[in-house]
């Protein structure tokens, strides 16, 4: 693993933590935009520092948020934390670019690994069945065997955790610009690789500083920081690293910083 000299992680053969809904990702028309995967608890982040953080944010949102594992993590770090205080933060706006994914996120249903299943349990006490419930073969639509998604089995999301978002199709490079509340924290993880060049990662990372409000955040993967130009692209824009979740990065208002980002030596 190589730093540059501005301490900024160059692109490597990093592999992330992947695993549930490995899927390739199509446009309307049919064209292979990439393949990508997600997961519930991604061992990127410390999910409980995370939730104290959003203590005192407001908006949450999540680009391309793929079939909804990190958003319904979120979601059950804040029932786990804040209880019936958490519904300021809903509904969170979960978007991604894929309209089949999209679909199939808004009627609730969610390809799962059994790993899944463990790992959710272990995270939230054993509390996997008050939020999904596993749905047998016959019981899946027909529009998503033919969809080339890899899973163990199927679960429908219940409305505990599914009522508190709202999908919707959207390039994420198009929906940062109209995200402009204070306090918000937009969830931009482990997907910066997939945008077309450099340009574009620059030119993302400029339309989120540019448009969020004040004392807002921009999250982003360890795919993204070891794998891309992500970290320094935001830092150039504006934004400040948090010195204890440092995958967060923050619009604030002070004076210029040379922050080093330890995390990834």
């Amino acid at each position: 693993m190589q730093i540059n000299s501005n301490n900024y992680i160059q692109y490597s053969s990093y592999q992330p933590h992947f695993t549930s809904c490995s899927r390739d990702v199509y446009d309307l028309v049919g064209k292979l935009v990439h393949r990508n995967d997600t997961s519930f608890f991604r061992r990127d982040m410390d999910w409980n520092k995370f939730t104290h953080y959003l203590a005192d944010k407001s908006d949450i949102y999540c680009l391309a948020s793929s079939s909804g594992d990190e958003v319904y993590t979120v979601i059950m770090k804040l029932i786990e934390k804040f209880g019936d205080d958490a519904k300021r933060f809903y509904p969170i706006k979960a978007y991604d670019k894929d309209p089949h994914i999209i679909k199939m996120a808004n009627e609730g249903y969610l390809p799962m690994y059994d790993c899944d299943e463990d790992i959710i349990n272990n995270c939230t006490n054993d509390k996997f069945n008050e939020y999904f419930e596993k749905i047998s073969e016959d019981d899946i639509p027909e529009y998503l065997k033919k969809m080339d998604i890899v899973y163990d089995f199927m679960a429908k999301v219940k409305p505990i955790l599914r009522d508190k978002v709202i999908f919707s199709v959207a390039d994420a490079t198009e929906q940062c610009k109209s995200i402009n509340s204070d306090k918000a924290v937009v969830l931009a993880r482990n997907f910066w690789p997939y945008l077309k060049d450099e340009s574009q990662m620059i030119k993302f990372a400029n339309d989120l500083y540019k448009n969020l409000g004040k004392n807002s955040a921009v999250v982003i993967g360890d795919y993204d920081a070891l794998c891309s130009n992500a970290a320094k692209n935001l830092h150039d824009a504006g934004f400040v690293a948090n010195t204890e979740l440092f995958t967060v990065f923050e619009k604030l208002k002070l004076p210029e910083t040379n922050t080093i980002l330890k995390y990834y030596y």
